[in-house]
């Protein structure tokens, strides 16, 4: 028989939480959940066999969001269908209270992590109830792996465009129908491309390396433009963009001809 916990959530934070969950379907349709004391880990992937194609988390303070009283367990979730799952909780809006109750069970192989049978989120007269998925259907990934991965002192190199010259090249992919971005880096200046179609020089950066990426641009979408400078870090097989609390990391084809 499961267990069952009730949170009452912060309604002013409610919205705000929904849209990130709704920014992380644009990466896949399931999204992984983890709430300890400390934060809410959230996180989606696409995946190719063993190889990750795309990544993106946020990593958010709990007691932010929820009535959260300290505990020796975390809650692991797997929200399967979850665009449609977000579209349900579009209806609850300005509610004057909101509970989350989670039905959960001991994980087999960990006796600290509570794993999320189903959910149920009341607010209003509304009440979304959603079984969670099985957590086999996704990789386990904790926040102390995803800091040590996504340090930025493991990255290779990095350069920056601004959010007015991102705005441009988000409008021009949008017109055309390729599949690629082209990133070209020719001794140190920025030039993004589809071929064929248009090329766009974004200025340059105190490096004389050349180099060329190809991105698919459907993830363009998935970058979060809130800064006014996107940076770009380049690691070994990916390529990581992040703000303050969210990470987003895209795999990418590759040539240097100058490292």
């Amino acid at each position: 028989m499961a267990n069952k916990i009730k949170f009452k959530v912060n309604v002013s934070k409610f919205s705000e939480f929904v849209e990130r969950l709704d920014d992380l379907t644009k990466i896949d349709d399931t999204i992984k959940v983890k709430i300890d004391n400390d934060n809410i880990l959230i996180y989606s992937m696409l995946s190719s066999g063993q190889t990750m194609l795309a990544f993106k988390n946020y990593l958010l303070n709990t007691k932010d969001y929820l009535e959260y009283e300290d505990s020796e367990y975390s809650y692991d979730l797997i929200i399967a269908n979850a665009k449609k799952f977000v579209k349900n909780l579009a209806f609850i809006k300005d509610s004057e209270k909101i509970t989350l109750e989670l039905s959960y069970k001991e994980s087999p192989d960990d006796d600290t992590i509570m794993n999320v049978r189903s959910i149920q989120i009341v607010g209003g007269k509304l009440k979304v109830n959603w079984i969670a998925g099985e957590h086999y259907e996704m990789r386990d990934i904790n926040k102390t792996a995803l800091k040590q991965r996504l340090d930025l002192k493991f990255r290779k190199w990095f350069f920056g465009i601004t959010k007015s010259e991102f705005s441009d090249v988000k409008k021009l992919s949008n017109i055309n129908s390729d599949r690629i971005i082209n990133i070209s880096i020719q001794e140190g200046k920025i030039i993004l491309s589809e071929k064929a179609s248009w090329e766009l020089e974004l200025g340059s950066f105190d490096d004389d390396r050349n180099a060329s990426l190809m991105l698919n641009k459907k993830f363009l979408g998935c970058i979060n433009d809130s800064v006014d400078t996107i940076e770009f870090n380049i690691f070994e097989n990916f390529m990581l963009v992040k703000d303050d609390n969210s990470n987003l990391m895209l795999s990418f084809e590759q040539d240097f001809s100058d490292d």
